[in-house]
């Protein structure tokens, strides 16, 4: 064959394997109207989490979907009535002076743990790696009334949500 027609088909080919491509991902991903890109929004699971009667909360966190580059960063916990009104929360000062001794990391990863996160004196919050799950323990100073309640972490970019998903779970106070 001649140079110029194994050029031609060679260009061919790569053009609709890149059409297939795209077309495939998007097809099962939102299809041709919104480009949809995982990587782009750290998302949070909360599954597992428990509140205490008196006062501590397990709260389970695994950061699900997100760009690997960069920790997701929680700059907010909330516990919230069913209604949506705050009954108690942990700002980015008060998480990031938590003791790493209350921060139970599932993979002992060195450089992949959640941690408190601190811009010279400042706090700014909880970092919680991609594909890292931990228990940070948490206690309100006071005791919680029996009930059901909504656990609610807020990321740094100011979102609660992300793909559909909100970073939040309901749970049932626990004597």
């Amino acid at each position: 064959m001649n140079g110029k027609y194994v050029t031609l088909i060679a260009i061919l080919m790569m053009l609709v394997a890149t059409g297939v491509t795209f077309g495939l991902y998007q097809i099962n991903y939102q299809g041709f109207t919104h480009l949809t890109n995982y990587s782009k929004t750290p998302a949070y699971s909360l599954a597992g989490t428990r509140l205490y009667s008196n006062g501590t909360l397990f709260l389970q966190i695994s950061r699900i979907a997100g760009p690997d580059t960069y920790g997701g960063f929680i700059v907010l916990v909330q516990v919230l009535y069913p209604n949506g009104t705050v009954y108690y929360q942990w700002t980015g000062q008060q998480l990031a002076n938590i003791p790493t001794s209350d921060i139970k990391n599932e993979f002992d990863l060195p450089g992949h743990l959640a941690r408190p996160i601190k811009i010279g004196n400042y706090g700014v919050g909880l970092l919680i790696p991609l594909g890292q799950n931990a228990t940070v323990i948490l206690q309100i100073p006071h005791p919680v009334p029996a009930g059901t309640y909504i656990i609610r972490v807020w990321d740094a970019d100011g979102q609660d949500s992300a793909y559909g998903m909100k970073f939040q779970i309901q749970v049932q106070v626990i004597s």
